[in-house]
C-alpha cells in the first residue's frame, strides 16, 4: 500500500482529474490526521478554501496537502526528539499518544 508521500505527490499531479486528487488527499488524511479524520478534513477545507466544485480552484488541494505535510513533518520531528530522549532515560509523555486538542 502506498504511503503518505506517494499520495501527496498524487495530489500535486495536475494531470489527474480533480476528484482523484481529492481522493489522494483523503488517503493522506487516513495516514495522518492530527485531530481526527473529519475535524482535520474540515479544517483543511476551510484553511485552503477547497470549493465544492474542484474545477474552480484545483490549487486548493495542493495548499491543503502542503499544510497537512508541514504538520506531519513537525510531528515527526517531535516524535524523533522524544525517541532520542527516551533512549537517554528522559521520561515524558509519548507525543503519539497525546491528544492535539
Amino acid at each position: 500500500m502506498a504511503g503518505f508521500t506517494t499520495h501527496r505527490l498524487r495530489v500535486h499531479d495536475a494531470a489527474r482529474p480533480p476528484h482523484r486528487r481529492l481522493s489522494a488527499l483523503r488517503t493522506c488524511l487516513t495516514e495522518f490526521a492530527p485531530y481526527d479524520f473529519y475535524a482535520t478534513c474540515h479544517h483543511l477545507c476551510r484553511s485552503a478554501g477547497i470549493p465544492r466544485d474542484l474545477d474552480e480552484d484545483p490549487g486548493s488541494l495542493v495548499r491543503a496537502v502542503e499544510e497537512l505535510d508541514e504538520a506531519r513533518r513537525l510531528w515527526l520531528a517531535e516524535l524523533a526528539a522524544w525517541q532520542v530522549g527516551r533512549r537517554a532515560g528522559v521520561r515524558r509523555a509519548d507525543p503519539a499518544q497525546v491528544s492535539c486538542l
